[in-house]
């Protein structure tokens, strides 16, 4: 008799936190950031793949509505970037609905971690998807922007660029 009850209480824990990160917030809050514990080993193998570069870590989930429309404009971003790379975390979402949602919007080049329990996402003060946490090109933490991020604004593109390595510059003779 307990287990029923205990599977139906996380089922309902599970979608209490799923509709606590994603209320809607005020605004769009983008506040600096000094210190994050250190990444889950999947993430850390996607910022070793992505060194020398800064890195955008966008947590979100197929089944979140401001993730689906962020999205777009924020792989946008990243294949303009070259000194730029981008890791997503699915948290609390089914690995299947994750890949047909970047199949189904030919994101095939996203780097995508699930976080099925949202261990990566606790670690790291997520508290809302989406959040998008920037390291610089020595994967330093720099920024966590919480929230729907307008990608295609120039202002954020630029706060953003900061933290990538400066572009080689061609010797002129």
């Amino acid at each position: 008799m307990i287990r029923p009850l205990q599977t139906m209480l996380r089922g309902l824990a599970a979608g209490l936190l799923g509709l606590a990160l994603t209320a809607p917030a005020a605004a769009l809050q983008i506040e600096a950031l000094e210190q994050l514990p250190p990444p889950s080993p999947a993430l850390a193998a996607a910022l070793e793949a992505a060194r020398g570069k800064a890195v955008v870590v966008n947590f979100w989930a197929s089944w979140c509505e401001p993730c689906r429309e962020e999205m777009p404009g924020l792989v946008q971003f990243d294949e303009s970037e070259p000194g730029i790379a981008l890791i997503t975390v699915a948290v609390a979402d089914r690995a299947a609905d994750s890949r047909r949602f970047l199949d189904d919007y030919l994101l095939e080049q996203v780097v995508l971690i699930a976080d099925p329990d949202q261990s990566i996402a606790r670690n790291w003060g997520v508290k809302m998807i989406p959040t998008s946490v920037v390291l610089d090109a020595a994967h330093r933490p720099r920024l966590r922007i919480r929230g729907e991020a307008d990608w295609h604004d120039a202002a954020l593109r630029e706060r953003v660029r900061a933290f990538a390595p400066a572009a080689p510059t061609q010797n002129r003779k």
